[in-house]
């Protein structure tokens, strides 16, 4: 790659982390970006769990209404 190119490339690079407030010339600042970025992946996970198990009572609820009524069904 051209010297041209890859001083573009760094400065767009440096531009853009800028931009999300990240100094990729501060070691310190850069870790606590990726320590940033893993708490939002955690977030995301168990906001996915949290959803499973949503799902999982209202399944469990529309179950439990049928077999209500199919107990009702029965005795009646």
């Amino acid at each position: 790659m051209s010297t041209i190119a890859t001083d573009a490339a760094d400065l767009a690079v440096k531009k853009v982390f800028y931009l999300l407030g990240v100094d990729v010339e501060d070691a310190q600042s850069v870790e606590e970006f990726r320590e940033d970025l893993r708490f939002g992946r955690k977030i995301r996970k168990l906001a996915d769990h949290g959803m499973i198990a949503i799902v999982g009572l209202i399944a469990l609820g529309i179950v439990s209404v049928f077999w209500a009524g199919a107990n009702n069904l029965v005795k009646h």
